[in-house]
């Protein structure tokens, strides 16, 4: 009785329940008429039909849920979005055991087309199997694996690869073909270079355009004796060298924004900055260790702009701290000095461009470094008592190693 039961409740699992009800009964009416009135038979039929209707009861619930979970794998598997595969490792190599459509499509075949296949043989870079294969061994799971794969028509796609050890030893692979972003970044990275070399070529034509106007006005300043010939010269000369300063600054951030951001253990940056700065009289204390930040390369021009500024114009400066404090998931940077501070109307404006002494873009530059990756700038300190520059860092912009 339990055979028939067991196969009825797995095999159809929605009429398992009725089907081991109608058995119950069945044996029920065959049970009794031989019990003869005998209570212990009776009770032993009746438990019996019980464990009947019970087993067919659970195995139908088993079995139905069995059977949703193959369902929604089976959905996620087929209309996922990335290119997935079931890798079977065998002693001739891995070989694709399945494939869902969009795999299919990015390798340039059908997907019953690739099953045996070995799936080295779509892997452009020799030995990215074998170190995605060890990294798999290690960990169980690796995620964001960029490699390059070769179509069936030759054609490369660059593709983001993330992959997961199975219970029986099988690897599931998802496949993202990331081939138009990367082509993207690379035309963004051409045009930026090019800007990049538009704005050297013009800045070397601007220097060689005011140093030659400074030569003719120091001529007019030997020539001419009228006071008033002077004081015109004079001024003259005090907006060319603006001019000059100013295009000396942008050369130092010729760069932004060219190269990729990056994680930086922040100790590293701010001892590497202040170590090419003449701090006189001021000491700089970083306390970061193990702290790092996703920023742009540029970097430490923040931290040597920011205790630059705070050695030129704090007058009383003779001490530099960096610290950071974590709040709501967050993260809060604080250089702080003991100079005279900031007074309050100027808060805000010594951030906009060319406000300073000389015109200098110092903290200008140091809110558009710090942008390029979300992080924001602002300073609280009490005039009187110090300089106080906040750097906010977003959730995902920092990390402790």
């Amino acid at each position: 009785m339990y055979l028939p039961i067991v196969l009825a409740a797995y095999w159809f699992p929605r009429r398992g329940t009725a089907f081991s009800l109608v058995l119950s009964l069945g044996y029920l009416a065959m049970a009794l008429p031989f019990a003869e009135g005998d209570a212990g038979l009776i009770v032993a039929a009746l438990s019996r039909a019980v464990v009947f209707v019970a087993i067919g009861a659970i195995i139908s619930f088993l079995s139905l849920r069995l059977r949703e979970q193959e369902q929604r794998y089976r959905g996620v598997f087929d209309n996922s979005e990335a290119g997935t595969f079931i890798v079977a490792p065998e002693n001739t190599g891995p070989r694709i055991e399945e494939a869902n459509y969009m795999g299919a499509a990015l390798l340039g075949s059908a997907a019953g087309d690739l099953i045996g296949e070995p799936i080295t043989r779509f892997i452009d870079e020799p030995g990215a199997w074998g170190d995605f294969g060890e990294r798999i061994r290690s960990d169980n799971a690796v995620y964001g694996y960029e490699t390059v794969l070769r179509r069936l028509d030759g054609a490369a796609v660059q593709v983001l690869v993330s992959g997961g050890r199975l219970p029986d030893g099988r690897i599931i692979l998802t496949l993202v073909d990331i081939t138009a972003r990367k082509n993207a970044e690379d035309a963004l990275r051409q045009a930026n270079a090019k800007l990049n070399t538009m704005g050297r070529l013009t800045r070397n034509d601007l220097m060689a355009a005011v140093s030659a106007l400074l030569k003719r006005i120091a001529e007019g300043i030997r020539e001419f004796g009228d006071p008033a010939v002077r004081r015109y010269l004079d001024s003259l000369e005090e907006d060319a060298r603006l001019v000059q300063r100013r295009a000396e600054i942008t050369r130092d951030y010729q760069d932004l924004g060219l190269r990729s951001p990056g994680w930086q253990p922040l100790q590293k940056v701010i001892r590497e900055a202040t170590s090419c700065l003449l701090l006189p009289g001021v000491s700089v204390r970083p306390w970061v260790e193990r702290l790092e930040v996703f920023a742009d390369p540029m970097l430490d021009r923040v931290f040597s702009n920011l205790i630059e500024n705070s050695a030129r114009h704090g007058k009383t400066v003779s001490q530099v701290v960096i610290t950071y404090q974590l709040r709501d998931g967050a993260l809060s940077l604080y250089v702080e000095d003991d100079g005279v501070g900031v007074p309050e109307a100027e808060k805000e404006k010594i951030f906009e461009y060319g406000v300073g002494e000389g015109g200098g873009l110092g903290l200008f530059f140091v809110r558009e470094i710090l942008s390029i990756t979300n992080m924001t700038i602002r300073e609280t300190g009490r005039p009187g008592e110090g300089a106080r520059f906040v750097i906010d860092v977003p959730p995902d912009g920092y990390r402790i190693v």
